[in-house]
């Protein structure tokens, strides 16, 4: 059984050591994960875990893959996302766009936050950690069978002509 203690950068290291996983770190510290081709989710996953704010007590997960959504597709992409977070509590998904005027592409964004002042066990802190990622996949696969789905139905608007004469 673990104790509860602050939560530091040390905490991520050694969830991320725990778990057997490869990581790089930024600039600011922050640890990057990221994952080969993976077929089931049609991308490349990557993660950021990192310890934010004035104390470094927040948590913050983030979760990508390297595949960018056309402007053409960001308004059904925006859809699925809503109903991703209607139906799911974590991660919370989101469509990012760098600058909507001039962008032409986004990301779809896994993401959550913890707040975590009171201070966190390396056990629960592991379990959260492995949920998130658990999850950032299960989103990905759903989101790939509602591309399958989309793609049984006729993408063309139906033909609209004006009423016969």
């Amino acid at each position: 059984m673990s104790f509860v203690q602050t939560f530091d950068q040390s905490m991520i290291e050694a969830f991320l050591d725990h778990s057997e996983l490869d990581y790089l770190r930024d600039q600011e510290g922050d640890f990057i994960v990221e994952f080969d081709y993976d077929e089931d989710i049609a991308g490349h996953p990557r993660f950021l875990l990192a310890a934010v704010g004035d104390e470094h007590q927040q948590y913050c997960l983030r979760g990508e893959t390297l595949t960018r959504v056309a402007k053409l597709d960001w308004e059904r992409t925006l859809r699925l996302c809503n109903e991703w977070n209607a139906l799911y509590k974590m991660p919370k998904v989101y469509l990012e766009i760098d600058d909507p005027n001039l962008s032409t592409t986004g990301r779809v964004v896994c993401e959550q936050w913890l707040s975590l002042e009171a201070g966190i066990s390396q056990e629960l802190l592991n379990e959260l950690s492995s949920t998130f990622f658990s999850a950032c996949f299960g989103f990905w696969r759903w989101m790939l069978r509602q591309e399958d789905l989309n793609d049984l139905i006729d993408p063309e608007p139906p033909f609209l002509s004006s009423p016969d004469p």
